[in-house]
């Protein structure tokens, strides 16, 4: 039987194919190996994917707890204010009836400082008008000696 071309043909992309199979194998082979192929990288991915899920569960936790304390802190915080909104308001409820105490006791003071005054006037008047009267009275006396004196011989 002669060999035709598209024998040879035949038996050449045979051939390829199989130097191909083979390269293909060698080359899975290799991705396949756990140390330094494409299963390695696999394995550290998915180690990766692990870590990285763990590390997200952790995260997630650690969020809602300080979720969890800031809204408490929160919560403190608001009635923390509201305590401070109402000393405020009764702060200045109470400066405000100081200063109208103050106000009414500086009035109250200023009218008996008048009154006070005014009868201080009185009485410094009566003093100088009982003083006038015994200056008076002893010039008087005085007058009504000296003859008295002079008869006597004194």
């Amino acid at each position: 039987m002669p060999i035709q071309a598209t024998d040879i043909a035949i038996i050449l992309v045979s051939f390829a194919a199989c130097v191909y199979c083979f390269v293909l194998n060698r080359r899975l082979k290799a991705l396949q190996d756990t140390r330094d192929g494409l299963g390695a990288t696999i394995m550290a991915m998915s180690k990766s994917i692990a870590a990285m899920s763990s590390s997200t569960k952790e995260t997630r936790s650690h969020v809602g707890e300080m979720a969890a304390r800031l809204a408490t802190q929160l919560e403190d915080a608001k009635q923390t204010c509201a305590r401070l909104e109402e000393l405020k308001a009764s702060l200045e409820e109470t400066q405000k009836d100081a200063v109208d105490q103050v106000t009414a006791s500086q009035a109250e003071l200023s009218t008996m400082m008048r009154i006070i005054l005014d009868q201080s006037k009185t009485r410094i008047m009566e003093m100088n008008r009982v003083m006038q009267d015994m200056r008076e009275m002893t010039e008087a006396a005085d007058e009504d000696y000296r003859p008295l004196a002079q008869t006597t011989g004194r």
